[in-house]
């Protein structure tokens, strides 16, 4: 990845790349607009910004992938554990499936390859949108070329854990805000791109986000308790980029003197539709397995 400094990013102008952090997650997405020099130093006041070194500047289709056994889609996390491991889980994508087997990447622990070989039994989890599912599988295979994945037997030992209610995760999340006194109606995108053109949308920074709501920090100054918002972002799950636009009423204001420049207030989110709903899920439950243990409960 290449690393970004303030003068990198346009002002004004759709930027050329996705914006990413130390990490590889998402921030903002390409063709989006950074509206001014105030709003550069808030998406860098978090931390470094990198993008791809080869970004073609596209956006990933919005066509759903294929799902495979239990309902995992290609490109979900997978972490990953050996029996009898107490460590940290490892990391890995499922990218392909064929009848009931799976293909996923090689899994990584802090940047190194966990050692495995074909015979040995991993005990995995997922999120497939609405269910965590534990499970295990043998490593039929290992193969090398034209990269390094793993070949699994079809999954056993299944545990499943629905998702009812998604706690709140710590994100560095870009997004465009706007106010009014008024119910909103279906988003628009015309209508959206004159907001833009007139300053109405505000970029605005996510630091933590749940189903029921989020904290903002905005360059400016904060909404005041109880009016009516609207957040339009992307979110990136399974590998694939979404876009959610939800409905909100400002509900706290954060008394910070310190950092009167880039106030921090909480929205609660109106009713989320089904689809948005079940993309914050997946989106939260995400990251609750890339900081969680693993175990196949029995």
């Amino acid at each position: 990845m290449i690393h970004l400094s303030p003068n990198d990013l346009p002002v004004g102008a759709p930027l050329p790349w996705s914006l990413l952090d130390g990490d590889g997650n998402l921030v903002l997405g390409s063709g989006n607009v950074i509206p001014d020099t105030r709003d550069v130093a808030l998406v860098f006041r978090h931390g470094e910004l990198c993008r791809l070194e080869a970004d073609s500047g596209g956006d990933p289709q919005d066509d759903p992938l294929p799902r495979g056994p239990l309902g995992l889609q290609v490109g979900t996390l997978l972490h990953v554990k050996q029996p009898g491991d107490n460590s940290r889980a490892a990391a890995s994508r499922l990218i392909g499936f064929v009848e009931q087997g799976l293909f996923m990447t090689w899994p990584q622990l802090g940047g190194r390859d966990l050692p495995v070989q074909a015979g040995d039994t991993l005990l995995l989890r997922g999120f497939s949108g609405r269910v965590i599912h534990s499970f295990t599988s043998t490593i039929t295979a290992v193969c090398r070329s034209p990269f390094r994945y793993l070949v699994l037997s079809a999954p056993s030992q299944l545990d499943q854990m629905p998702v009812r209610k998604a706690a709140r995760v710590p994100t560095r999340m870009a997004a465009y805000m706007t106010q009014s006194q008024e119910s909103f109606q279906e988003a628009d995108q015309d209508a959206f791109s004159a907001e833009m053109a007139n300053g109405a949308a505000r970029l605005v920074m996510v630091s933590d986000l749940s189903t029921g709501g989020a904290q903002i920090h905005a360059a400016g100054p904060a909404p005041v308790i109880g009016s009516r918002v609207q957040l339009r972002f992307r979110l990136r799950t399974a590998s694939l980029d979404s876009e959610i636009v939800a409905d909100a009423w400002v509900r706290a204001v954060t008394s910070d003197t310190a950092d009167a420049e880039f106030p921090s207030f909480g929205i609660s989110f109106d009713v989320l539709g089904e689809r948005e709903m079940t993309l914050l899920q997946c989106f939260i439950y995400e990251q609750l397995l890339t900081s969680s243990g693993l175990g196949v409960h029995r």
